[in-house]
């Protein structure tokens, strides 16, 4: 495939300062991010709900949850290829109205066959719009400002938590009737479907806004179609009013198409890796934690209930509420640091924190009988608190760091990859958490907090530092 040196591509993005088209598009990325983070967690909420509706069993239910998790894995690796190849704007578009549409269909699911499949359907999705809006929003930033605003694409994943956690209190804990409501022609429908339904429509939204939005300059050079990477830095830098220097072909070169095994070339192998490795273990540890935070909650004694705007949330919804409140002040401190200390070094530390704030959260559980001299609730909900601070900021550090590893051409599937490896972990660490469960809740915890720990020293020990590197 004809290339050129995007090198003069970054050098065109760092003479333009930050405006509002880079702001607008942010917000176009992490609207998306955040309704995929609504539709991961609200599994957590609906499974016990299907479980009586369906009679399912221990095992199916189980399958069921992990679903789209296994649908992120097959999503990540395709849609990544797929955009390195046929372009970024229709990955980036078509990813978001496939999970829309498979989400609002799960609304029609009669039992596991049909639940399991469209959610399913529903990860494909999903994972591929995890793995392709990193290199959309990457390939339009400067090299000052990518790190910080990629952090700040994945806050928006607990804004999408936590509007999961609402509009579940809302369809599953507050109608009345049962959890039903009555809609005429259609009469009684369950709260559930209502909530697939809801959880579907403002991707169809995003879907819309996304028609509209223009392939990325990397991507147009790479391709060698100079005058229409010419025109979209132009129009990048007319929101700001400043002048345009237009890029010329600096070398040509003939480039097959580039497939995931030139991720493990002689060059990139080490990266591929090392980022595959932490992806894992950020993935094990936190779908391993959360998946059972309701259960663990429940082992760690009485949660009282919160009362916030009137309205009074049980403790599971209200302390979900928490948990994501203070996730906020994790991803802000890695904005920060991963552009005054670097990507690698934010990333490992953090990695690490999450690791020590997991195991002394599930030492503190009563009963757990580690010796550190704290038990209660407060203990553990304080050090539950920070291990969701230092996780998600770790979130966020991650996928600042993982588009910076690779070149345009292997960009979306590099991070497809890593994010793919991370989705297997992603459906291991709860299975295994169950597994252990029956031997205690500090016991099931404890595998989740070393893989935390360890993804953190390879990180630090292995990584490659990108910070103020511009893409390849």
């Amino acid at each position: 495939m004809p290339d050129t040196d995007t090198t003069s591509v970054s050098g065109a993005l760092d003479r333009i300062s930050i405006n509002a088209f880079h702001r607008r598009l942010l917000a176009v990325c992490g609207t998306a991010w955040a309704f995929d983070g609504m539709e991961v967690i609200l599994i957590s909420f609906t499974l016990p709900v299907l479980l009586d509706a369906w009679g399912l069993s221990g095992p199916a239910a189980g399958l069921l949850g992990s679903a789209s998790l296994m649908g992120m894995i097959v999503g990540n690796w395709g849609w990544g290829y797929a955009a390195d190849r046929y372009g970024r704007k229709p990955a980036f578009q078509w990813t978001v109205l496939t999970y829309a549409v498979f989400a609002g269909l799960t609304a029609l699911a009669v039992g596991f066959y049909t639940g399991f499949a469209l959610r399913f359907l529903t990860g494909v999705g999903l994972g591929g719009a995890l793995a392709v809006d990193t290199s959309y929003l990457s390939e339009h930033l400067p090299t000052d400002r990518r790190g910080r605003y990629l952090v700040y694409l994945d806050a928006f994943w607990p804004l999408g938590y936590g509007f999961a956690v609402a509009i579940a209190w809302l369809f599953l804990s507050y109608l009345p009737s049962g959890g039903t409501v009555s809609i005429p022609v259609f009469g009684a429908v369950a709260g559930w479907r209502l909530l697939f339904v809801a959880s579907a429509i403002p991707g169809l939204l995003v879907f819309a806004v996304r028609y509209g939005l223009s392939e990325t300059p990397y991507y147009l050079a790479r391709a060698g179609k100079i005058e229409a990477a010419n025109e979209r830095l132009r129009a990048i830098a007319a929101e700001s009013g400043e002048e345009y220097e237009p890029i010329t072909i600096d070398e040509v070169e003939s480039r097959e198409s580039a497939g995931v095994r030139d991720l493990f070339a002689a060059d990139l192998r080490a990266r591929t890796i090392t980022i595959a490795l932490a992806w894992f273990a950020i993935n094990f540890g936190y779908y391993g934690v959360f998946i059972w935070l309701p259960q663990t909650f429940g082992a760690s004694g009485t949660v009282p209930a919160l009362h916030l705007g009137g309205a009074t949330f049980g403790g599971v919804y209200g302390y979900f509420l928490l948990i994501a409140l203070v996730q906020f002040p994790g991803y802000a401190s890695a904005a920060y640091l991963v552009e005054r200390v670097g990507r690698k070094r934010t990333l490992g530390t953090y990695l690490l924190a999450s690791g020590v704030f997991t195991f002394v959260f599930a030492s503190a559980m009563p009963g757990a009988g580690f010796g550190l001299g704290v038990s209660g609730f407060w203990p553990f909900f304080v050090a539950l608190l920070a291990s969701s601070f230092f996780t998600l900021g770790a979130w966020g550090a991650i996928y600042a760091y993982t588009p910076e590893l690779f070149p345009t051409e292997l960009r979306a599937t590099g991070n497809g990859f890593a994010g793919g490896v991370g989705k297997i972990a992603a459906v291991v660490g709860p299975v295994l958490a169950g597994a252990l469960v029956p031997a205690g809740y500090v016991v099931a915890l404890l595998p989740l907090a070393v893989a935390f720990g360890l993804g953190g020293a390879i990180v630090l020990a292995f990584g490659v530092e990108t910070m103020g590197t511009p893409l390849g």
